[in-house]
């Protein structure tokens, strides 16, 4: 007994511990709303986060806009209490209808909105901006596209007025317009919360998701029992409709939410769910079905699964109730078996099975506004429970128990080092992000403060008094202003790069008008600088290249030519064809890099200095995204420089000759697309 009563206490341990770290409620006490406005002016967002529950302005039936309150008070206002159904005004469920909110906050401060899960479409304004959108909101079924989700978004105003505008249109789920809270908070506060929490769940939910595939693979590779198939089912089952069930956690899978078709795979779900759960029941307690008590569980579990896949979503709902027969059935069978009295973790399997038939539904209805992931805690305790009875088995097994034990250190070595590898590999990630932060942080800062400073020059007369002085304060905001847009074209491409969503259309490209583009596009900007510019090329070749992506590769080793060249030098561009490939080479004379830098300023955000970086506006990531793109094409690049003589860089692609080609220059260069 003293085993059992130290397994149950850790259970019980375990189970209070998530329910106060996923269930609870962690949204302090606020002001409430009063006649559609919610005063925040003199509320302390410090530690705490608050709902924007209370009186809200209600517009059954009608889609509304800021534009329609813009003009005037729309028809048909009541005052609703949120958060809560619109049923609860005696409106029915499927329909729509528009809320509106004024907050009133402390001028210019930036706070943080969780938008929960709005059944079952909904679109938000916030000063007349769209905001939110999930699904498609209409004033019918035809209109209407199902979407649910949630979302943390930052919002604030300079004279402290928010004010909010939701539409929303629900005509084929359970539960109508704002149910759950929406929340407000400070950054460090509100997302500090939620993200804990949804930690705290997605750890569970992984833990339930790992002992589901273990007890899978026992089944198929060692015991072949069927109380560990329905178990690992149960767990699988377990993890994805409690991901898809409060706050939605799948949608970190599916940024679009859940929508109508995955709605219908959570009621199946649930029923799968409720199915493996009784039959468990069956298989641990030995229990034997008669003809009439096996036609009783089919008909309980595959007519709601038929109803699920034909019947409107409200019925579907309805008709799932019959899950709960088997059950009662289960339950009683169990306690008629005589195997309880003498059994003390048989009780407490059968007090979990009690405790999560009455907490469940609890969970769906008087708990689930109020809490994250109500049904979380019910179905851990149970999972747990079962978990005891396969262990009991395992005990009982001694021959495979010793097996385990023989084998116990070189697979506690294996996942250590298994576990010391994804470590060091998350260590390194973590790191690299955190540079990776740190370098944009900078690279947006420096351009931006030099143009804030000119900006600022530009509005005091006393400064910019004379129109020269206007004109190169202006010309000074204007260059940084285009270093700013190449630093984010940047970003935005190593992003893309990075997350393998770019695509290149490999193809060969005539040389002679490649050249012709490159001369009208650079030369001009180069001889403005007060450089020269030379063209050179081999007539007659094609070379294997993106057309378009070539442009990126140009564009950094040019504008790189001309941060680092003075006035008085030049940059020569040629391409000359020897055997099966061709060398595109960008040569200039300027200031040329150090040989130690030489092998890492191809390194996303490297810089041969900090203080040349802040000079010239670069941001590290120009020769990254060349090498990456010019491999991406099937070639090489390469660099050769020496300090106060210049920089060649050489990229190489493959080539082929042509004869009789003639490609002549159009007649205005803004004709031929690039």
């Amino acid at each position: 007994m003293k085993r059992f009563w130290t397994i149950f206490l850790l259970i019980f341990a375990l189970c209070l511990t998530l329910f106060f770290l996923t269930s609870k409620p962690f949204v302090s006490e606020g002001p409430a709303a009063k006649a559609g406005v919610a005063d925040f002016r003199e509320t302390d967002f410090s530690s705490s986060a608050y709902a924007l529950s209370g009186q809200w302005e209600f517009y059954y039936g009608s889609l509304y806009t800021p534009e329609d309150f813009r003009q005037g008070n729309p028809e048909g206002m009541e005052l609703i209490d949120l958060p809560g159904p619109w049923t609860r005004m005696g409106y029915p469920a499927l329909g729509c209808a528009t809320y509106r909110l004024k907050i009133l906050t402390d001028p210019g401060q930036i706070y943080l909105l969780y938008i929960p899960e709005i059944m079952s479409s909904s679109v938000i304004w916030l000063n007349g901006e769209e905001f939110y959108r999930a699904g498609q909101v209409g004033d019918s079924d035809e209109n209407t596209v199902t979407g649910v989700r949630n979302e943390l978004l930052a919002a604030g105003s300079q004279d402290g007025v928010l004010e909010l505008v939701v539409q929303a249109a629900n005509f084929r789920m359970n539960g109508s317009g704002i149910f759950y809270p929406l929340l407000i908070g400070r950054d460090t506060v509100l997302a500090h919360h939620i993200f804990w929490q949804r930690t705290t769940v997605a750890a569970a939910l992984g833990g339930i998701l790992l002992i589901g595939v273990y007890h899978l693979f026992l089944y198929l590779f060692r015991r072949r029992e069927r109380l560990y198939l329905t178990f690992s089912i149960t767990c699988l089952t377990t993890v994805l409709r409690l991901g898809m069930e409060s706050n939605a956690l799948v949608q970190y899978f599916l940024p679009e939410g859940i929508g109508f078709i995955l709605s219908r795979v959570f009621l199946l779900l649930f029923t799968l769910h409720s199915l493996c759960i009784c039959l468990f029941m069956i298989q641990v307690f030995s229990i034997r079905l008669n003809r009439l008590l096996r036609f009783v569980y089919a008909f309980c579990f595959f007519l709601p699964m038929a109803g699920i896949c034909l019947l409107p979503y409200a019925k579907a709902v309805n008709s799932m109730f019959l899950a709960t027969i088997p059950y009662a059935v289960s339950i009683v069978l169990a306690i008629r078996s005589g195997k309880i009295g003498r059994d003390p973790y048989r009780l407490l399997y059968l007090c979990s099975m009690v405790t999560f038939v009455i907490y469940g539904p609890l969970s769906k209805t008087v708990f689930e506004g109020d809490m994250f992931v109500p049904g979380i805690v019910p179905n851990m305790f149970l999972l747990l429970s079962q978990c005891v009875m396969l262990s009991r088995s395992y005990a009982q097994a001694h021959e495979e128990v010793e097996r385990v034990n023989a084998n116990l250190e070189a697979l506690v070595e294996q996942r250590t080092a298994q576990l010391n590898r994804t470590n060091e590999q998350l260590e390194a990630s973590q790191t690299a992000l955190r540079e990776m932060i740190s370098n944009i942080s900078h690279d947006l800062k420096t351009p931006l403060t030099v143009l804030n400073n000119y900006l600022e020059l530009l509005g005091d007369e006393t400064i910019a008094s004379s129109e020269r002085e206007r004109t190169e304060y202006l010309g000074i905001a204007y260059h940084k202003n285009l270093d700013l847009q190449r630093l984010i074209q940047n970003l935005f491409e190593v992003t893309r790069m990075e997350g393998g969503t770019v695509t290149y259309r490999i193809e060969w490209f005539s040389v002679d008008r490649l050249m012709g583009e490159i001369a009208r596009k650079y030369a001009d900007l180069i001889q403005d600088k007060g450089l020269d510019f030379r063209l050179e090329a081999d007539r007659g070749t094609e070379l294997h290249i993106d057309s378009i992506r070539i442009w990126s590769v140009l564009d950094n080793l040019v504008y790189n030519a001309l941060r680092h060249t003075p006035k008085g030098g030049s940059i020569a561009l040629s391409i000359h064809k020897k055997g099966d490939l061709a060398r595109l080479q960008v040569a200039d004379t300027g200031e040329g890099i150090e040989a130690r830098h030489i092998p890492h300023i191809f390194e996303r955000f490297y810089k041969v200095s900090h203080e040349r970086g802040e000079r010239d506006g670069s941001s590290g990531l120009g020769l990254y995204i060349v090498k990456t793109t010019v491999e991406a094409m099937g070639g090489t690049v390469e660099v050769e420089s020496t300090p106060g003589k210049g920089t060649v860089f050489t990229v190489t692609f493959a080539a082929r000759s042509i004869s009789d080609v003639s490609y002549p220059a159009p007649a205005n260069p803004m004709q031929e697309r690039r």
